[in-house]
């Protein structure tokens, strides 16, 4: 179940990023302006994910709190969805990732662990 909670992140991460190129490309801007937001949006994203976010990432925090503000990150994504007008998604999108991360929290996630534990059962 972990594992699936895992991957289940794991898609949310990517479903995140692709909400927020959409986000950036509402913005009310024309031409190469549109263009820059919409890479420079989930670019900065991505660089936060992996200096503050990833689990293998070197900075003092611990998996508890990367899940933290890596769920805070996600929820701010489903609140731009909402402001972009997709009221829906924002809703849905935000509660996926609100139900994820209780799940992590109930079972521990540690994706360095769970994935090295889980490679050592298959040999």
């Amino acid at each position: 179940m972990l594992l699936a909670n895992l991957a289940l992140r794991f898609i949310v991460e990517l479903v995140g990023v692709g909400s927020l190129a959409y986000v950036a490309y509402q913005a009310p801007l024309d031409g190469v302006a549109r263009v820059a937001v919409t890479v420079a949006a989930p670019l900065a994203f991505i660089v936060v994910w992996a200096v503050v976010v990833a689990p293998k990432a070197t900075n003092g925090f611990s998996q508890r709190q990367r899940d933290a503000i890596g769920t805070g990150l996600l929820v701010l994504v489903a609140v731009a969805l909402g402001l972009a007008g997709q009221m829906a998604a924002a809703a849905v999108f935000g509660a996926i990732v609100v139900v994820n991360w209780a799940l992590g929290f109930v079972f521990g996630q540690d994706a360095s662990g769970a994935i090295g534990s889980a490679g050592g059962r298959s040999r």
